[in-house]
């Protein structure tokens, strides 16, 4: 028997460095970046940063088909094949570290 896999809300850093020739039209063409514009509306990031050849996104996720929309824009309007990593809060921190400690300590360390 599977049992359904239960999802809670999770923080993911999307990493996305598009192509040259993407970036070249958006900086020519209003209406893409109008488009980019409401995708990151859309996506609702927790923080971004771009640099020239960067994007970073952090968003809050609370479902698989979540993290699947707010990843469309990457791949369809950017063209970049994003790379996506989990993320935690600063008040996360000492919760993980003791998490980790615990797990150590089953293995020997």
């Amino acid at each position: 028997m599977c049992q359904s896999l239960v999802f809670r809300t999770m923080k993911f850093l999307i990493e996305f460095n598009p192509p040259i020739d993407m970036k070249n039209d958006m900086e020519k063409s209003p209406d893409l970046q109008k488009k980019v514009g409401e995708a990151i509306e859309r996506m609702k990031p927790l923080a971004a940063w771009f640099t020239l050849r960067y994007g970073f996104f952090v968003v809050d996720v609370n479902s698989y088909d979540e993290l699947t929309r707010k990843l469309a824009p990457l791949f369809h309007l950017f063209k970049s094949d994003p790379k996506i990593s989990p993320a935690f809060g600063i008040d996360e921190f000492p919760k993980l570290v003791a998490a980790l400690g615990e797990e150590a300590k089953k293995y020997g360390y």
